[in-house]
């Protein structure tokens, strides 16, 4: 019976670990292939916010709002989604992504072609932030969350925001898919809250 109880501690973590990643890519290989779009300069320092974003900023953009309820506004027809919205598979993304609330960190080596200097969320924008970077011509900050699977894993979505140190800012969710073992972008949202 101990040995039951023993063989059940050992195997159940392991267990829960492995459902929970599967979740997320195992690479970062598409977000790198989206980074090569933007035209990131690969000789110039660009600051990364080493927390990845909250899954809910990809959630809201995609949906339109906040929240699991997907209202139509019917003075605005357009879909933005460009057809990719489908209710039950959006409810099941939504479950399975809203409430995730472990902190997940990136690491240098996620992108190997780029040169980030990595900062903490919380020391972003701040006035020692200001002073550590005002004469260092380093200007941009790139926020970028975990791609979160869509549509029985034929599409992947996650944001992205590029963030300037005069509080201009652009930020997006950007939906890809494997097609010919390559990776393509379908289709970028903007964000709907202008700031």
């Amino acid at each position: 019976m101990k040995k039951i109880k023993l063989t059940i501690l050992i195997i159940l973590p392991l267990f829960i670990n492995s459902c929970a990643s599967t979740k997320y890519l195992k690479n970062y290989e598409a977000i790198n292939i989206f980074l090569e779009t933007q035209k990131l300069d690969k000789n110039k320092r660009y600051i990364l916010q080493h927390e990845k974003e909250k899954n809910m900023q990809a959630l809201r953009i995609f949906n339109g709002r906040e929240g699991s309820e997907h209202i139509i506004d019917t003075n605005d027809p357009i879909d933005y989604t460009a057809g990719l919205f489908v209710e039950k598979h959006w409810k099941k993304m939504y479950k399975t992504y809203a409430n995730d609330t472990i902190n997940k960190y990136w690491r240098k080596e996620d992108f190997p072609n780029l040169n980030f200097i990595l900062e903490n969320e919380k020391g972003l924008l701040n006035e020692d932030f200001y002073n550590r970077y005002i004469n260092t011509r380093i200007n941009e900050i790139i926020i970028i969350s975990d791609p979160m699977y869509y549509m029985n894993k034929k599409y992947i979505m996650f944001y992205y925001e590029k963030t300037y140190f005069d509080s201009s800012r652009s930020s997006q969710v950007v939906i890809m898919k494997k097609e010919k073992n390559k990776w393509i972008i379908v289709k970028t949202i903007g964000d709907y809250i202008i700031s």
